[in-house]
């Protein structure tokens, strides 16, 4: 049993992260799954897994998070493709927020500076990043999310704030 895992399939695709899934390679990808997989529900494979009836190349598909776009954007496409999919949603997020994670990906996306200061902060992280083009963004992103993503919650929580601020100040 294969499993294709998916967090989000965004409408076009992202300028800061290309290689994230979108609609049109999202739609390529199934109109392949469906001609090479037996594409069955995930209690279905796994029952049959556990039974050993599974067929061959079997594939299940999922979604993680419960994003907005896994309904608006994956959904259609799959339903297009006669293709079934098992998602799983944060229900903290459903009247509203998002994952810290997103929101440092906002804040660093949408920043004017060239440079942010993260001075003070305590993260496991230079004090200053660089933010001049995408792939400077996508070091800082990621260096950012790995040095507050095992912290406490409400660190966590103050440490995003912070950083958003750091983000939107005028240089």
């Amino acid at each position: 049993l294969s499993i294709l895992i998916f967090h989000r399939v965004l409408p076009q695709q992202d300028t800061l992260f290309p290689g994230e899934m979108h609609a049109e390679r999202f739609d390529r990808l199934c109109g392949w799954v469906k001609r090479w997989f037996q594409v069955l529900p995930l209690g279905q494979a796994v029952a049959q897994l556990q039974n050993g009836s599974l067929p061959a190349r079997a594939l299940a598909i999922t979604f993680d998070d419960g994003y907005a776009d896994n309904h608006d954007v994956a959904l259609p496409i799959l339903q297009r493709h006669g293709l079934n999919a098992t998602f799983y949603v944060a229900t903290g997020f459903l009247d509203g927020g998002r994952m810290f994670n997103d929101s440092v990906i906002e804040a660093i996306r949408h920043s004017t500076l060239a440079r942010i200061d993260l001075t003070g902060l305590g993260l496991n992280c230079p004090d200053t990043l660089d933010l001049v083009d995408a792939a400077q963004r996508r070091a800082t992103i990621s260096a950012l999310l790995d040095a507050i993503k095992y912290r406490q919650l409400q660190e966590r929580l103050q440490l995003v704030q912070a950083v958003a601020e750091r983000a939107d100040r005028k240089s």
